[in-house]
C-alpha cells in the first residue's frame, strides 16, 4: 500500500497565525489543541496548529497547550524556549547517530 501523507504547512505569514496569536491574545491563559480547534469551527487539527505555532513568534507551547506570549510569565516562556533548546539537541544528537550509522554502511 503507497499511502502519502498531506501535511499541513504554515509560512511564517500565514494569515491563520494572526488569528491563532489574537485568539490566544484574547483568551489570555493557556489553549490546548482541541480549545483552538474547535474555536476554529475545526478547520484545524493538533497537526495544523502545532505548525503555526511553530511559525510564531509570539506562541509559547507546552503541557498545557498554547499560550501567547504577552500573557506567559517569565517562568513560562524560559520553560518553553528550554523545552525547545532540549528538543533541539535531542535532534542534532539523532541526526549525528544517523550520519554516523549509514557512514558505517557505505564505508
Amino acid at each position: 500500500m503507497n499511502a502519502q501523507l498531506t501535511l499541513f504547512a504554515a509560512s511564517p505569514s500565514d494569515p491563520k497565525i494572526e488569528w491563532m496569536e489574537s485568539t490566544l491574545l484574547a483568551v489570555g491563559d493557556w489553549m490546548s489543541a482541541s480549545e483552538l480547534s474547535s474555536a476554529s469551527g475545526g478547520r484545524l487539527d493538533d497537526r495544523a496548529i502545532r505548525a503555526l505555532a511553530g511559525n510564531s513568534d509570539n506562541v509559547v507551547s507546552g503541557q498545557l497547550g498554547y499560550k501567547h506570549i504577552r500573557r506567559a510569565t517569565t517562568e513560562e516562556i524560559d520553560h518553553a524556549a528550554t523545552w525547545l533548546e532540549s528538543q533541539s539537541r535531542k535532534m542534532a544528537d539523532r541526526a549525528t547517530r544517523i550520519r554516523r550509522n549509514a557512514h558505517q554502511l557505505v564505508g
